[in-house]
C-alpha cells in the first residue's frame, strides 16, 4: 500500500514536511504515523550491503537515504520528542520522499554493532524491519582490512600483524594517526557475525529481520531482491539483474588520499563554515582528487597459517550463525 496522508492537500512529501515545520506537536503526531514503514540495512561491512542498498534504492516505491549510511540513530536524541526526531531525520535524508512510496530505507551498517541504535529504530517506527548480510569471515576480513587501509583508518599493511595489535589498540596504543574510531580495528569482533545476528534477533525479534548470505546474492541477485521486496511489502518492479559493485580500489598518494577519503580536522571546519557555493566547489574538487588518485588495488591473500588461525577462532561463531539461520555454513571454514 502506498503512503496516503490523512489530508489530501499536500502534493508531495516535501509539501508535508514544509507544513510540519513549526507546526504544533498535535499536527506532527497526526501526520507522521501515516508515513511508509522504515527498514534498515544494518550490516555487516564488506558483505554486500552496498549492492543490496543500490538494488533497493533503484525501486521507485522505496525512498532510500542519501547518503546510504546516515548513522543517525547512533546519537542519543532523548531530549527531543519522537516526532521531532522523525522530522529531523526525514528532512535531512529523505527530502524527495513521494506519496507513492511504500518504504523508507537506510543503509547504516554500524547499527548491527549497537543494540541501542536498533532500539531507537523501533522507537522511531514500531514497524521497523532490519536486513543483515553475512559472509564467510575469512573473505570478509580480507576485504574489510583492505577497505580500512584505503580509508586510512588502518596503517598496518600486514593483516596478521593488524590482528595481533588488537589488544594494544583496545587499550589506546598503536592506533593509526588517521583512524576515526578505534573500534573499527577490532577485527575479531567485527566479523563475529553469529554473535551480532543473535543479539539483533534478541533485541528486534526474529520476525523483523531478514538475513542475506553473500554467496546467495552474488549467485542470484534477482531472487534475493524479490525476497527482500516481499519481506518489506514493496511492489515488484520486475528488475532481476544488477550491476555488481567493483572491489576495493587502491590509491597513488597517501597524502592526497587523506583529502579524498579521510580529511584532517581543519577540512571539516572549513566545510562547516562554507556557504552553499563554496561547499559545492569543495565537493567537485574532492571528486577530482578521488579520480586522479585512484589506482588498482592489489589484494594480498591471507597465508595458510593465518587462514587456519581464523578458522579455529570463528568455528563456534559460524556454528552459532548456522543454527540461527537453520543452514549449515561450516563449509566456510573448510580448506
Amino acid at each position: 500500500m502506498a503512503f496516503v496522508p490523512q489530508t489530501s492537500t499536500p502534493k508531495s512529501h516535501a509539501d508535508i514536511m514544509r507544513l510540519l515545520k513549526g507546526a504544533d506537536s498535535s499536527l506532527v503526531s497526526a501526520m507522521l504515523p501515516d508515513l511508509p514503514p522504515s527498514f534498515y540495512v544494518v550490516g555487516a561491512p564488506r558483505c554486500g550491503t552496498t549492492g543490496l542498498s543500490r538494488a533497493l534504492a533503484g525501486n521507485a516505491r522505496i525512498s532510500f537515504s542519501k547518503p546510504k549510511e546516515t548513522h543517525f540513530l547512533l546519537e542519543d536524541r532523548s531530549t527531543l520528542s519522537i516526532d521531532e526526531v522523525r522530522r529531523l531525520y526525514l528532512e535531512r535524508f529523505h527530502p524527495n520522499l513521494t506519496l507513492d512510496c511504500q518504504a523508507i530505507g537506510d543503509g547504516s551498517v554500524t547499527y548491527l554493532y549497537d543494540p541501542q541504535a536498533i532500539r531507537r529504530a523501533m522507537d522511531f517506527d514500531s514497524r521497523a524491519r532490519f536486513i543483515v548480510a553475512v559472509r564467510n569471515p575469512l573473505d570478509m576480513l580480507s576485504s574489510y582490512h583492505a577497505r580500512l587501509l584505503f580509508m586510512l583508518d588502518e596503517d598496518e599493511q600486514d593483516f596478521a600483524r593488524a590482528w595481533q595489535l588488537q589488544e594494544n589498540r583496545r587499550s589506546g596504543r598503536d592506533l593509526p594517526k588517521r583512524c576515526r574510531d578505534p573500534q573499527l580495528l577490532q577485527y575479531a569482533d567485527v566479523a563475529s557475525l553469529g554473535k551480532h545476528v543473535e543479539r539483533l534477533f534478541a533485541v528486534a525479534g526474529r520476525q523483523r529481520c531478514q538475513v542475506v548470505v553473500f554467496d546467495d546474492f552474488t549467485a542470484d541477485p534477482g531472487s534475493v531482491y524479490l525476497r527482500l521486496l516481499t519481506f518489506l511489502g514493496v511492489d515488484d518492479d520486475g528488475r532481476r539483474e544488477f550491476k555488481s559493485k567493483r572491489s576495493n580500489a587502491g590509491y597513488r598518494s597517501r597524502w592526497m588520499q587523506q583529502f579524498a577519503m579521510n580529511p584532517p580536522p581543519w577540512i571539516f571546519k572549513l566545510i562547516e563554515s562554507s556557504n552553499a557555493g563554496t561547499l559545492k566547489r569543495l565537493k567537485r574538487l574532492r571528486k577530482r582528487i578521488k579520480r586522479f588518485n585512484k589506482a588498482p588495488e592489489v589484494r594480498v591473500q591471507l597465508s595458510e597459517s593465518v587462514q587456519a588461525m581464523l578458522c579455529d577462532h570463528y568455528r563456534s561463531d559460524v556454528e552459532k550463525l548456522s543454527g540461527l539461520l537453520d543452514r549449515d555454513l561450516t563449509h566456510w571454514l573448510k580448506p
